[in-house]
Parts: structure tokens; sequence; C-alpha cells
């Protein structure tokens, strides 16, 4: 699990509707596993790798690396927006507690039913879907432009999980 994050909190909160109130216990996680399982299975290990060490170091901003910059600006962040709140939409609505799995209720406001909260849910999973599709269509027609896209990039090891875009045969998001 990386500790280096590739979207803020405050970006998601800006570029969507969520409540400014989602606390950052809920949120971060949320934002790890977009990253470390969603995005990582459409970039590949070493792209992805790649990607989180520039910005670890603050070499993304470096003229040599626009196309990486390109592709977390344009195409990553927006990925990230609305595949983290898929993420959320099942940790805020249950907690998890010694007396079992608890849904908050508040007098002044209405839980959704499981069947609402799974359309929104596939709401924003569909968007996250097809900002990954963009994704996949921009790395695939500028391949030459990411090295860690070839598999033996990593040092000569073969990466852990391969891109949708190292196949020759795309069969599409979920």
């Amino acid at each position: 699990m990386t500790d280096i994050l590739l979207i803020s909190e405050d970006t998601i909160k800006s570029c969507s509707n969520l409540n400014d109130n989602i606390w950052g216990k809920s949120l971060t996680p949320a934002i790890i596993v977009a990253q470390d399982i969603q995005l990582q299975k459409y970039l590949g290990t070493c792209l992805y790798k790649k990607i989180l060490e520039l910005v670890d170091t603050d070499a993304i901003e470096n003229e040599e690396n626009i196309h990486y910059k390109h592709l977390l600006d344009d195409y990553i962040t927006d990925f990230l927006i609305y595949q983290t709140i898929t993420n959320l939409i099942p940790e805020i609505s249950t907690k998890i507690a010694n007396l079992g799995v608890l849904y908050s209720n508040d007098e002044h406001t209405a839980n959704v039913s499981q069947g609402e909260r799974d359309l929104v849910a596939s709401h924003y999973q569909n968007i996250a879907d097809s900002y990954a599709k963009y994704m996949q269509l921009y790395l695939k027609g500028n391949r030459d432009k990411f090295k860690e896209l070839d598999c033996d990039c990593c040092d000569g090891i073969k990466p852990t999980l391969d891109s949708s875009a190292t196949s020759s045969i795309w069969l599409g998001g979920y």
C-alpha cells in the first residue's frame, strides 16, 4: 500500500458533489484503494510505480516528464475522482464496530436504501470506467512515450500486473 497520493482530498471535494465534511479517515483509504488496485490495473505496475516516483520526488513538473504530467492531469485525476467516490460509498454508509456492521441514522437525514446506494455507486463507477477507457486509448495512442508499458522495463522483471495497454487485445473495462 502506498502513502503517495496522486490526488488530494481537496481536489476530489472541489470537483465532485462530495460533502466537505467527509473525513480524511474515510477518504484517504478510498483514494489509496483506487490508486493501488483500480488505477494500477489500467496502467500496469511499471508505469504506476514510475508516476508515483515522479510525484514523490516532484520530478513530474520537469519538462522531460511532460507526457507523465499530461497523463496524470488529464486522465488519472478524472479517473481517481470518480473511482474514489465509488469506493467511498460503502465506507461512509456503514461502519464496522464491536456490535457488527452498522449504519448511521440521524433524525435530520434519511439513509437511502441498499438499492438506491447501489444505483449511486453504479453511476460513479460508470463515470470512472469511461475515464479509464479514455486513459487506455491515450496510452495506446502514445505507447512510444511510455517505455514502462514494455514488460521488460522494470529492471528485467516482469511486472506483477500488466496494463490493458500492454495487451494486444483490449477487452474494455468492467
